[in-house]
């Protein structure tokens, strides 16, 4: 496992979270003490006074919610800052480190280790698109990461 998956994981051990039925916004949110507002504007992470408020676009579908949750709590976990302050590659990179964050806490890897992958691509991003709540796009470049990083030989790989 590489560092972001131990992470995760741990992340999720600590708030009690094991199954994908539990990878829940406003549960999530709750328990780390994240307030989450809905608005039509373009998905947010702000920290006022030690406190992290999260909006999400209201007009996005769910599976797109999920995964932007995700991308924004990893703001809200590895970031501080205003980016409008900071110069333009550090925001990228910002950017780029959320947008990672995202893929693995959607769909962590120590979940999808529990998944029997079915014997082809497209069934088995469709049971990650099922399990996780999360985009056709978003579920393909999961399964890509992960059978780069965890099924190294082609024996491994169900097709």
């Amino acid at each position: 496992m590489t560092h972001l998956e131990d992470y995760i994981q741990h992340f999720y051990n600590q708030l009690d979270i094991h199954s994908p039925t539990q990878l829940n916004i406003d549960e999530i949110a709750q328990r780390l003490g994240i307030s989450i507002f809905y608005w039509n504007e373009g998905s947010q992470a702000l920290f006022i006074n030690n406190s992290s408020f999260i909006f999400l676009n209201n007009m996005m579908l769910p599976n797109f919610k999920w995964q932007e949750f995700c991308h924004e709590l990893g703001h809200v976990l590895l970031h501080a800052g205003d980016q409008i302050r900071l110069p333009y590659s550090f925001v990228e990179y910002q950017e780029f480190k959320a947008n990672n964050f995202a893929l693995h806490a959607a769909a962590p890897t120590f979940m999808i280790d529990e998944l029997d992958l079915p014997n082809t691509y497209q069934e088995a991003v469709r049971l990650l698109q099922d399990t996780f709540h999360i985009s056709l796009t978003f579920a393909c470049k999961r399964l890509d990461h992960y059978i780069n990083n965890h099924l190294s030989l082609p024996s491994q790989i169900p097709w």
